[in-house]
């Protein structure tokens, strides 16, 4: 009988879908980094050109402020939406009585459009696209107060009319997108019938062991294997239906023989293994990496929440945008931020972008994300930590 150890994943997805020959081999003892808060200060301190130790107290400054968040949210007061400006965050609030439980936690309080603000917008947007495939996606931005409709080339003068005719839209140029497909959180997972993705987080729903990915990987319920072509589960639900309305959230059952582990896989870009301490949706402007079958380690910044993208006709919605770097075969790898708290599943990015393998942020480019804790919220999924 078998019995494996599924470390947290990271695999693929499949803007292109395109599958990975990595080798899988289940680590003979699988334990944490030594320090794993400088997951992402390594990072940060690459990207700025400082040094870890002014790295760390950048990310302390904003660690502060993310926890000063997660707290005035808790104590139900009225928001609608943060993002970083330098260290600092800023809180979008209505009334002055916000105003001053977000600055009494040492936040700063601004007065303009929130995250329901700009959705509304960003849903009159996808309306005046009416459905077309030029639009390739429609993001709202909390920084720059506006929502971002990005057209392809062969956008037409009615499609780009129509989206600056809604207000507070802004139209940009941009390579069409596609999913990234392949299962071991962190690493390959094979899918019959399909192609390959990557492994996401694993939990529990109820005394079920599972595992969250991204729905595109497990749509029509396909049984999964690893690298050596052993059973190691199947998918149960998906909220991706190919050529319509779609979210990109989906659940795998594992098999009862193996277990899933809150541990990512570095895939060799930091010698070992990631906890996962939680699960979380952080301010705009966090920093962010992401683990994934054919790039490795990738990172870069959270850019905004409830992003519309167009799949090649199949609309999907919910998503997060990162400037993180993703290819075919990283869909349903993990996302993972400050804190080592979860962020979500990759779904997908531009075609042909070329990452390399574990360049941090000097990879460039950008993708989308599911997040986690809607797909935990959504499947009645608790998601294990370390």
């Amino acid at each position: 009988m078998k019995h494996r150890i599924l470390a947290v994943g990271i695999a693929t997805s499949a803007v292109v879908a395109a599958a990975s020959a990595s080798a899988w081999a289940a680590p003979t003892a699988v334990s944490p980094l030594e320090d794993p808060a400088k997951v992402v200060a390594t990072f940060v301190a690459e990207r700025d050109g400082i040094s870890m130790a002014a790295a760390e107290k950048k990310l302390a400054a904003k660690d502060k402020g993310q926890k000063a968040y997660d707290a005035l949210q808790k104590a139900g007061v009225a928001e609608d939406g943060a993002y970083f400006e330098g260290t600092e965050l800023v809180v979008l609030v209505d009334t002055p009585a916000a105003a001053r439980a977000a600055e009494a936690r040492g936040l700063v309080a601004k007065q303009g459009l929130g995250q329901k603000d700009l959705d509304a917008v960003a849903e009159r947007a996808v309306e005046a696209a009416g459905g077309t495939e030029a639009l390739v996606s429609v993001a709202p931005d909390l920084a720059g107060q506006r929502v971002v409709a990005t057209v392809t080339d062969a956008a037409s003068q009615d499609l780009r009319a129509a989206l600056e005719g809604v207000d507070g839209v802004e139209v940009e140029t941009g390579e069409s997108l596609s999913t990234q497909v392949n299962v071991y959180p962190g690493r390959i997972m094979d899918l019959v019938p399909g192609t390959n993705c990557s492994l996401g987080f694993p939990g529990f729903r109820g005394s079920d062991n599972v595992l969250l990915t991204a729905g595109h990987c497990v749509e029509g319920n396909p049984d999964v294997y690893d690298a050596s072509f052993t059973h190691i589960g199947r998918g149960v639900a998906s909220r991706f239906r190919t050529g319509s309305p779609s979210v990109d959230m989906g659940l795998m059952d594992i098999d009862s023989e193996d277990t899933g582990q809150p541990l990512v896989d570095t895939r060799g870009g930091l010698s070992g293994y990631v906890p996962v301490n939680g699960i979380s949706k952080n301010a705009v402007g966090s920093d962010i990496c992401k683990a994934g079958n054919t790039t490795g380690w990738t990172c870069g910044q959270i850019q905004g929440y409830n992003v519309t993208v167009n799949y090649g006709g199949t609309v999907t919605s919910g998503l997060a945008r990162a400037s993180v770097c993703t290819e075919g075969g990283d869909s349903g790898g993990a996302y993972i931020g400050s804190n080592n708290l979860a962020q979500g599943m990759t779904s997908g990015g531009p075609v042909g972008v070329d990452c390399g393998f574990n360049q941090g942020y000097s990879a460039g480019s950008y993708s989308f994300y599911q997040p986690v804790v809607d797909a935990a919220n959504y499947y009645g999924v608790t998601v294990s930590t370390y």
